[in-house]
């Protein structure tokens, strides 16, 4: 069960709350979550969010295509709850990616949220190109995946 928190702080509306629900649930299908309760928090956010808070917590003066914040709440697990935390998705960098790349930008969208819940389930892909090839790969392998 999915305990889902959705804000669009852009304006658009061409990308619904039911756009990304379906992302994260087909991925926490994926990974093998089904009997967990998680709860996470989804964002779209314009550049200047994206830039204060990549500055506040990464020490980066720019805007960022995603950003994870985990809760690091491990107290609920045995109760089978995973309250995992919030994922910041920039739409203006990502629909810019998404034309870099010659992709649709759902596509996009959706790989960003993939890689902010596996950072938020833990993987970092930051830590060495061992787990930079881990993460990356089951990143790519659930987005293949997804029905979008």
């Amino acid at each position: 069960m999915l305990e889902f928190v959705y804000e669009n702080q852009t304006g658009d509306s061409k990308w619904p709350e039911e756009f990304f629900r379906g992302v994260i649930e087909q991925a926490i299908n994926q990974l093998g979550l089904v009997n967990k309760k998680i709860e996470l928090g989804l964002y779209l956010v314009l550049p200047e969010r994206s830039r204060e808070l990549n500055k506040q917590y990464r020490q980066k003066d720019k805007p960022t295509d995603v950003l994870s914040f985990p809760l690091n709440e491990h107290g609920l697990e045995e109760y089978g709850i995973l309250p995992l935390g919030d994922i910041f998705i920039c739409l203006e960098v990502a629909q810019q990616q998404a034309n870099e790349m010659n992709i649709p930008p759902n596509q996009e969208l959706a790989r960003l949220a993939v890689h902010g819940l596996l950072h938020l389930l833990g993987y970092d892909h930051e830590l060495s190109s061992v787990e930079e090839k881990k993460m990356i790969d089951l990143q790519e392998k659930i987005v293949k995946d997804l029905k979008i």
